[in-house]
C-alpha cells in the first residue's frame, strides 16, 4: 500500500522531468549571458586575490571575482570593498545577475534590500 503513494502516472513523470529540463535551460542560458559579459570586463589584483571593479554614476565597489562568476539566477551575499580618497572600507550587501538586462543587481544595504544596476569596468 505504502509503494501506490510512491508512485507516478507517465503524465506526471513527464510533468516533472519537463519543469526540470526548463530549469536546468534557463540556469545554463544565464550562466552563457554572464560569461559573454564578463569576457571583455578588467580584471584587478590585489593580495593575490582577483576583484571586478562594479561602478555607477556615484560610487564604485570591488568584487571577487569568483562570486560574479559563480552568479546565475540566485542571489548571494557578498561583501563590498569600497575604496576611497581617506580609507577603504568594506560592507555586506546582496547581488544578483539579471540575464534580461545582462546587468549586475546589487543592493548596498542588508537591512533595506534594494537593487540597482551596475556596471562592471571595461579593458
Amino acid at each position: 500500500m505504502e509503494k501506490d503513494k510512491n508512485r507516478y502516472t507517465e503524465a506526471e513523470k513527464k510533468r516533472i522531468l519537463e519543469q526540470l529540463n526548463e530549469q536546468r535551460r534557463q540556469e545554463q542560458k544565464a550562466r552563457e549571458s554572464l560569461r559573454r559579459y564578463l569576457s571583455d570586463k578588467k580584471v584587478y589584483r590585489y593580495r593575490g586575490s582577483e576583484y571586478y571593479k562594479v561602478k555607477d554614476y556615484k560610487s564604485a565597489f570591488y568584487i571577487k571575482s569568483s562570486i560574479i562568476r559563480s552568479l546565475d539566477a540566485t542571489v548571494q551575499e557578498v561583501e563590498l570593498e569600497r575604496t576611497g580618497y581617506t580609507s577603504n572600507r568594506t560592507q555586506r550587501g546582496f547581488i544578483k545577475w539579471d540575464s534580461m538586462q545582462e546587468k549586475i543587481l546589487l543592493s548596498e544595504s542588508k537591512v533595506r534590500i534594494y537593487y540597482k544596476p551596475f556596471e562592471i569596468e571595461c579593458v
